[in-house]
């Protein structure tokens, strides 16, 4: 709301800014009184305004503009909208039915016709409604000052109306549709079924238990085939039960290779336990932004994914297939491979062979690189480690996981985990210089951040506008303390080459900090005793007992002596080692195969994460026929 000086000078000037759309929302906040006796004026000088941009005109259809008239004049201008370009706005148009004052309000009317002009907006729009409509979430809006009886009268009201939406697209929407959208119900029933058996399920039963549901759900898909919630497009007709699997993470998410008839397998995860709202709000403004850069020209090959929530800390996401994360990059090279500078470009190199494609893989990592640097310091990402930033074969970087956003940060004891405004790392910058060396590679990425920045900030108002239709939708974190944390973020008393300068600055932090490389070590450190990728304790498989220096004595040295070739029936080699030790003048042969040497080295860099651990020479492939594992 402008300043009372500055709410006086609007409403003096207001005949003067007919001609500009953008004024509207601020010239009637400046109104002197909405009484009945001047609604009249008011409602004239609207329809002689000239037409609002339709994704402007969504700032109409705030809380603070509940006149009937201004809302559907509003909604007679987002008409202009394409259906394509209405997906992306569904979740705010769904909670701004809360601030109508019917029911039968233009804007329902409005998201009805489209949901029966087009298939993919009723699908998505199906969604939003029934996973808004079973759980009761509490108001983030702190500062409103309501009663609790108040908050939980409009909750209801709210929950009545989108009761009402619910009905009336399924009635209308007819025979087929409403049968799609039962079935998807049903597969993600059965789903979340199989979610709960697996958390339930002793660890070592987990995995069958997993494929006889799997083998269930296929002969149901056989039986009758849907679409995923998070496509209309990606209709499925059964599921490869054999590669399906579930992340060793608290939640235990699903990881389901679902078959299609057109294109092979669909990868998806279903999770149970995580508020996915959170997810689908970040992964939305991301892919804003994407198109706001685009329409400008500038291609940042952002990768995105689907997310949609199915319910109450449930919901469905979109695999992306060919990636990795950097932690599992970076442990390559050793336990301590996030300080190193070339994991990141060995691993690039690996899949892109020749010059040209891997030329073709650096530029494709240095613009999404900072199209995710922008995007996350705009949103506030944190809890930012190595293993929510991924990269595909292909060179794209992109981020999952945003649990933390808004500047939530992280805390790690008494500090925050998340120091520097975005991630960006030596061996990013090694990917993006080709090399050590500073070059003027760099100086274009730096370029390209620059760019993307103050093509946001252009278009600030249409990110300030969609968080502050999400306040007090139940998401936690979104407040309007967030939204005024994204609009610090945006720097709008900046010009165009103060927020470059700015923004290069921050660059040059963000790569000069320690921190974020010690904070990947960390996060190594905890996966791999989290993970069970290794045998639990200080106990080696071939050695299922300790021994103390006073039992056996103090290791002096210890030497390959030779080898042997055994037969088991097939041919393999053992290693004959030489243990010589202290007070003992006759050294002791011990025989040893090569998996146990990989066993010992793996332990040694997890209990002695500091000290220098040589890195482990991989055999070729020949070599590991003719070793015994």
């Amino acid at each position: 709301r402008p300043l009372v000086e500055d709410r006086e000078v609007l409403w003096e000037k207001r005949h003067y800014l007919h001609k500009k759309p953008e004024a509207l929302p601020k010239v009637l906040l400046a109104a002197h009184s909405w009484d009945w006796a001047c609604l009249s004026d008011l409602h004239a000088m609207l329809h002689s305004w000239s037409p609002l941009p339709p994704v402007s005109a969504l700032q109409l259809l705030l809380p603070c503009f509940p006149d009937t008239e201004v809302r559907s004049m509003a909604v007679s201008w987002i008409q202009a909208i394409r259906n394509d370009e209405l997906v992306d706005f569904l979740p705010q148009l769904v909670q701004a039915l809360k601030h109508e004052t019917w029911e039968a309000s233009p804007l329902a009317e409005f998201l009805i016709r489209r949901a029966l002009a087009s298939p993919r907006v009723a699908h998505y729009l199906y969604w939003l409604l029934v996973q808004t409509l079973p759980g009761q979430f509490p108001q983030n809006s702190s500062s409103e000052s309501r009663g609790e009886d108040d908050v939980s009268l409009s909750e209801a009201r709210y929950h009545r109306r989108l009761q009402l939406m619910l009905r009336a697209l399924l009635a209308m929407t007819g025979e087929s549709l409403r049968q799609r959208f039962l079935s998807q119900q049903l597969l993600v029933k059965n789903l979340y079924e199989v979610a709960r058996s697996v958390k339930t399920t002793k660890e070592s039963l987990r995995l069958k238990g997993l494929m006889q549901e799997m083998e269930i759900l296929h002969h149901s898909l056989e039986d009758s085939t849907t679409c995923l919630p998070l496509s209309p497009s990606l209709e499925v007709v059964g599921v490869q039960v054999r590669t399906c699997s579930y992340f060793p993470s608290n939640t235990l998410p699903l990881k389901i290779n679902f078959l299609s008839a057109e294109t092979g397998i669909i990868p998806a995860i279903f999770k149970v336990g995580d508020d996915l709202q959170q997810d689908m709000l970040v992964i939305q403004m991301v892919r804003i932004m994407d198109k706001l850069w685009l329409k400008d020209g500038l291609d940042l090959k952002m990768v995105t994914f689907a997310c949609v929530p199915t319910g109450h800390k449930r919901g469905m996401l979109e695999m992306v297939t060919n990636a990795e994360t950097l932690r599992k990059i970076q442990v390559e090279l050793g336990l301590t491979g996030s300080f190193k500078d070339r994991p990141i470009a060995e691993w690039l190199a690996k899949h892109n062979p020749s010059t040209f494609e891997y030329e073709r893989a650096v530029e494709n990592f240095t613009a999404s690189c900072a199209g995710y640097s922008v995007a996350t310091y705009i949103l506030g990402i944190c809890d930012r480690h190595n293993d929510n930033i991924m990269l595909k074969t292909s060179g794209h970087l992109f981020h999952i996981d945003f649990g933390k956003f808004l500047g939530d940060a992280q805390m790690f004891g008494n500090f925050k985990r998340d120091r520097t405004p975005f991630v960006l790392t030596s061996d990013m910058a090694y990917v993006i210089n080709g090399g050590d060396k500073p070059t003027a590679k760099f100086h274009h990425f730096v370029d390209l951040c620059c760019q993307a920045f103050n093509i946001v900030r252009k278009h600030g108002n249409l990110l300030l506008n969609l968080f502050c239709l999400m306040v007090g939708s139940g998401i936690p974190g979104v407040t309007m303390e967030s939204v005024n944390y994204v609009q610090q973020a945006l720097s709008p008393e900046l010009s165009n080459p103060e927020a470059a300068a700015m923004f290069a600055r921050m660059i040059e932090g963000s790569l000069k900090s320690w921190f974020t490389q010690f904070n990947f070590f960390l996060h190594n450190l905890a996966q791999l005793r989290f993970t069970g990728d290794h045998n639990d304790g200080e106990l080696l498989s071939f050695i299922p007992r300790t021994y103390t220096m006073q039992q056996e004595g103090r290791i002096r040295s210890v030497s390959i002596h030779g080898y042997q070739k055994r037969y088991d029936p097939e041919k393999y080699y053992v290693y004959i080692l030489k243990v010589e030790r202290e007070n003992q003048p006759d050294p002791v042969y011990l025989f040893r195969l090569y998996k146990e040497f990989c066993e010992l080295h793996q332990k040694l860099c997890i209990h002695f994460p500091l000290a220098k651990c040589y890195r482990w020479r991989h055999v070729g492939a020949e070599a590991k026929m003719s070793c015994k594992y």
